[in-house]
């Protein structure tokens, strides 16, 4: 048994002892950055008050030395300081990974090659280079350009009644992307997709007469194609979407050198603000009704949830949603100059047809995170004419209808 005398001090000694360590322990699992006004300023070695005159800190003296008084009661111990910069809070939602692509018809004439990043940095909407890096014994990393970027399937459907004034149209296409390295550049390769796309025609339902053959439109016609694209970025500022393409579009029934046909597309790009470009250029579709169109607008990224791509003629708005059951999402609406041009026999022999409309659709995009993704859309699609090059008739207006189409992307 401890005389009732000494308690006092052995218990105001071990209290000592453990405040004396508390300083220590503290300063470990409190993390304070280097200036952040309140939070800028580490704690005190001691969490006593100075002693009145300058004297030394209750605690701060050794045990039992001048400054000690064994039955002072001990401070209180101050409330844990939690900096908000200790632990970064989690990105909401987390960052899209991996848009499936440019805004959708920002080529008019098919497949949409992946877009390049943002000059003033990654976009939630951006292309992803198709890079990966290994590190190095020395802490440095080595990137590599992945040589096939994407497989892709896409199935569009227009509605049509059977009547004499409906198109019903259901195509499927399939298209492969890779890339090549274009002066030593990994992020900005060379994009090659060749894509083959089969298109099915239901209607309009017509009978020929003496002075017309009516619509007379085959049963399917085809594209096979080759899309050459590059996004060179010389500068944060000055910038371009380039691409030319090139193929067969016919029925197979009939291949001549109207079969064969070049697109292009050619747009510079100048960053005026770290959210703001603007684009102009010309888009070539070589069509009997249009030739050449030109387009341009502008791409606003005001932050990672908003990507307003008003370029003509393909405009699209994204907006990211939060991601739900591993998924990332996206909602789009877009504007589309939709369409193309074939070969084809008819009763009356060789000719070349036009189909032209204009789409207008709402949709989502996602992808999981296997970077498996993928689209699907509803819309409507008006204007629609066809236009023969034999003038037999000239042009056939055709019906408003409904669009549905999906995609995925691997």
């Amino acid at each position: 048994m401890l005389p009732r005398a000494l308690k006092p001090e052995l218990v105001w000694a071990l209290a000592a002892l453990a405040m004396a360590l508390a300083p220590a322990a503290y300063a470990q699992r409190v993390q304070v950055p280097e200036a952040n006004g309140a939070y800028g300023a580490p704690p005190p070695p001691s969490f006593a008050p100075p002693a009145a005159g300058g004297a030394t800190p209750m605690y701060g003296a050794p045990l039992g030395g001048a400054g000690f008084d064994p039955y002072a009661l001990p401070p209180s111990s101050p409330p844990p300081v939690v900096s908000p910069y200790s632990v970064a809070p989690p990105s909401y939602p987390p960052p899209y990974q991996a848009a499936p692509a440019a805004p959708y018809g920002a080529t008019p004439y098919g497949t949409v090659p992946p877009y390049p990043e943002a000059a003033a940095g990654p976009s939630p909407y951006a292309w992803e280079s198709g890079t990966y890096g290994f590190e190095t014994a020395d802490g440095g990393t080595l990137e590599f350009q992945r040589f096939l970027q994407e497989l892709a399937f896409e199935y569009t459907f227009l509605y049509g009644d059977h009547s004499a004034d409906a198109l019903e149209i259901n195509r499927l296409e399939i298209s492969s992307t890779v890339a090549f390295p274009m002066f030593g550049n990994i992020k900005a390769p060379l994009l090659v997709t060749p894509g083959f796309a089969f298109n099915w025609l239901e209607g309009p339902v017509t009978v020929p007469t003496m002075t017309s053959s009516g619509a007379d439109l085959p049963p399917r016609v085809y594209d096979a194609y080759l899309d050459l694209a590059w996004f060179p970025q010389p500068t944060p500022m000055f910038g371009a979407e380039l691409g030319v393409r090139t193929g067969v579009w016919t029925d197979f029934q009939e291949v001549n050198s109207d079969s064969v046909r070049i697109l292009g597309r050619g747009l510079a790009k100048v960053r005026v603000s770290p959210t703001l470009e603007l684009l102009a250029g010309a888009v070539y579709l070589d069509r009997l009704r249009v030739k050449l169109l030109p387009a341009g607008g502008f791409r606003l990224q005001p932050n990672d949830i908003w990507d307003i791509y008003m370029v003509f003629p393909n405009p699209t708005i994204r907006r990211r949603l939060a991601p739900y059951g591993g998924v990332d999402w996206v909602w789009f609406t877009a504007g589309e100059y939709g369409g193309g041009s074939w070969t084809i026999r008819r009763l009356t022999g060789p000719d070349r047809f036009d189909y032209n409309d204009i789409r207008i659709s709402t949709g989502f995009e996602w992808e999981n995170q296997s970077q498996v993704s993928g689209h699907f859309e509803v819309g409507v699609a008006f204007d629609r004419e066809l236009v023969y090059a034999s003038g037999d008739p000239p042009t056939f207006s055709l019906d408003t209808t409904f669009m549905i189409r999906a995609g995925v992307e691997f």
